[in-house]
């Protein structure tokens, strides 16, 4: 609707399709006598004296006073304006000899009046709704881009302090976790300057994850199966991310660390469920839950149709995702 918010083309439009409209019902008027080009000569001047006023009354005093709520300075010179107009036309109309009486006058200029304000008070609503909805998605878009920005230094912040604890107690295996992490920085960097991935591409990011994290602990057991076409569905970059990060940190604070990835596809429904080991609530390291926090923003963000499920037992941890009407290959 960017064209409607432009002044020239709305109005040249609109001109256009009313002279259209009343130049074929003058043509039909006179029942074939006159050509079409003899009507629109005929009805030009009459609609654009008219449109004229019209546009006066609407730009002048509608907007400056009524809308203002200047209601007596309106009401004052509506009146002086449309008597002056109703003269004018009658004057018109008895030099082209189509005059009839004053009150038919009165009542014909008043109609046209009234219908060319009602005309301008659906103009601005509909102007002031378009205004809204792009003041909306001009937010939202800063808002989700601001939402990826945040995942990049959320995870280098953790996966720097793991380097560390790497280095400290296997230097000779850090060079290899370092090449690790620009790999999935490389993803990350990559994936967030795009809407929507496939499937397939966040899940085989996630299994890089999980390899990266195994080197912390040989007890971490990832068991991994989603079932269906992965290929043909997308997703928003990094959606699962968060759920999947946060199943490590905890699961690699129990004694018999373990991550459990299922997920499904049916009828165009995408499961995703994540359960991890953890430690009792008394006992567990507490988190920022920024996390989470970003998921479920971007979620709604993203006006995307969603359930999303968590259950905390003294163990374990389970979330549980359920997305629908996404984009796909097709």
């Amino acid at each position: 609707m960017k064209w409607y918010a432009n002044y020239w083309i709305r109005n040249i439009t609109t001109v256009f399709f009313l002279v259209s409209i009343f130049t074929y019902a003058n043509y039909v008027n006179t029942e074939g006598e006159r050509t079409m080009v003899g009507a629109l000569i005929d009805m030009l001047p009459t609609f654009c004296l008219v449109y004229f006023f019209i546009s006066v009354h609407n730009i002048c005093m509608v907007k400056r006073y009524l809308l203002t709520k200047r209601y007596e300075v309106y009401f004052s010179l509506a009146v002086v304006f449309w008597s002056i107009v109703i003269v004018v036309c009658g004057k018109l109309a008895q030099v082209y000899d189509e005059f009839v009486s004053w009150p038919i006058e009165v009542v014909n200029v008043l109609f046209l009046g009234f219908l060319g304000m009602g005309a301008y008070f659906i103009h601005l609503w509909i102007f002031n709704d378009i205004t809204v909805r792009e003041k909306r998605l001009v937010n939202t878009e800063a808002e989700l881009d601001f939402l990826k920005m945040q995942l990049n230094p959320h995870f280098l912040l953790n996966a720097m302090n793991n380097l560390y604890g790497e280095a400290l107690t296997n230097p000779s295996e850090t060079p290899e976790r370092i090449l690790q992490l620009s790999l999935l920085l490389r993803y990350q960097l990559e994936a967030t300057k795009k809407e929507f991935i496939t499937l397939d591409q966040e899940i085989e990011f996630l299994k890089e994850y999980f390899n990266y994290y195994k080197f912390r602990t040989n007890s971490l057991v990832v068991d991994i199966k989603y079932d269906g076409d992965t290929g043909n569905y997308k997703v928003p970059p990094l959606l699962y991310f968060s759920l999947v990060e946060n199943a490590v940190k905890f699961a690699i604070q129990t004694e018999f660390p373990y991550i459990k990835l299922r997920g499904n596809i049916v009828e165009g429904h995408l499961y995703f469920e994540l359960e991890n080991s953890c430690l009792s609530d008394e006992m567990i390291q507490k988190g920022t839950g920024l996390g989470l926090i970003n998921l479920e923003r971007r979620l709604e963000v993203s006006s995307l149709k969603y359930r999303f499920e968590k259950n905390k037992t003294k163990n374990y941890y389970k979330t549980t995702l359920e997305l629908w009407e996404l984009p796909t290959n097709v």
